[in-house]
C-alpha cells in the first residue's frame, strides 16, 4: 500500500496505475476525488486513461485508506 508521510500523524494513501508501454515515457494524470469519496471514485476511468497516461489516484486526508483527521 503506498503512502505520502506528510507529517509524523499524516499518511496520504495513493494508487499509480500505469498501462503504457515500458519504453515509452508517458505523462502522469492527477485525479484528485470529491467530498466523502477515495481515490476508487475514478476506477471506472483508469482503462481508458492508464493506456497513455500514468494515473495517480490518492485519498485526501480522512477520506479511503489515507489516515483520518484529527
Amino acid at each position: 500500500m503506498p503512502t505520502l508521510l506528510c507529517s509524523p500523524d499524516a499518511q496520504l494513501h495513493y494508487v499509480v496505475d500505469d498501462f503504457t508501454d515500458p519504453w515509452r515515457q508517458s505523462e502522469a494524470i492527477l485525479l484528485l476525488h470529491g467530498n466523502a469519496e477515495s481515490g476508487v471514485a475514478w476506477y471506472g476511468w483508469v482503462p481508458v486513461l492508464a493506456r497513455g497516461h500514468r494515473v495517480v489516484r490518492p485519498d485526501m486526508r480522512g477520506f479511503g485508506a489515507s489516515t483520518p483527521m484529527p
